[in-house]
């Protein structure tokens, strides 16, 4: 992916059928660099739209996106000085009609502004997961129907359901996966120190912390650079939710599939 600068505009393929939708980079957070984009109130066609049309649209939704290296940039507006972080939702946790509202300081430092019963009462708050570039597209898709720029029926029912492997990068899970694969390409020591220092405040529950372990360990499988007390605290992990992973049936699958590996390496 180009290096992108606030304003930059992205045609990204909405489906099968090549129908050309647009988003708008808006904003990176600090700490953690995750990238903010504003998808645009344009119909979409195979043919695709105008640059200067785009620039004039609205957006019709803000969201934090590892975004896919062929979405294409086709130009860019003037940034807003005025920018303002958007209002975030996340469910509660074992609560799911009630919902967890906060913002960002301006992308640094979280605050929760309130918690409310029902989606009803989100108002403009946006999803606060970083999606992965299928799930944002399905996401997209979903935004521009209620929009009425986007019929589904036209659209083959397969495009309409994340596959398992997209499951599999979703959540808590797929981001510390996407940050540890970056530390051990950099051939940095002591991987899971470091982003125990970043995600600290995801291990005061248990089942966030065993996604946290899941994320590092699927990541030093792949780099052959496992360190064992992720290993260790892994499978301590794992077994102390087995009640959560029953309930939680596309997550126990990636158990069961690391367990797998685990078990190909001989790992103690």
């Amino acid at each position: 992916m180009v290096r992108l600068k606030s304003g930059d505009i992205l045609e990204i393929p909405l489906d099968e059928q090549k129908n050309k939708a647009y988003i708008v980079y808006i904003k990176k957070s600090i700490p953690f660099n995750y990238k903010l984009f504003g998808l645009c109130a344009i119909k979409p066609t195979v043919e695709g739209s105008d640059v200067e049309k785009i620039k004039s649209s609205s957006f019709l939704a803000k969201i934090m996106i590892f975004e896919d290296k062929n979405w294409k940039k086709i130009g860019a507006m003037r940034s807003n000085d005025n920018f303002r972080w958007p209002d975030f939702y996340e469910n509660v946790l074992d609560e799911p009609d009630k919902f967890r509202i906060y913002h960002w300081g301006e992308g640094d430092k979280e605050k929760v502004l309130r918690i409310v019963n029902g989606k009803d009462n989100l108002g403009s708050a946006q999803p606060g997961a970083v999606f992965y570039p299928e799930a944002a597209l399905l996401y997209f898709r979903e935004q521009l129907r209620k929009a009425m720029l986007y019929n589904l029926e036209d659209v083959p029912s397969a495009n309409l359901e994340i596959t398992c492997d997209e499951k599999a990068l979703s959540g808590l899970y797929g981001e510390v996966y996407t940050y540890a694969k970056r530390v051990t390409k950099n051939k940095k020591k002591e991987i899971i120190k470091r982003i125990l220092e970043v995600y600290s405040d995801e291990m005061i529950f248990p089942d966030t912390a065993l996604q946290l372990y899941m994320g590092v360990l699927k990541a030093e499988i792949e780099e052959n650079c496992i360190e064992k007390e992720v290993v260790k605290k892994y499978r301590l992990l794992s077994m102390q939710e087995k009640e959560y992973l029953s309930k939680e049936k596309w997550l126990s699958k990636q158990v069961k599939l690391i367990d797998e590996e685990l078990l190909k390496l001989n790992l103690e």
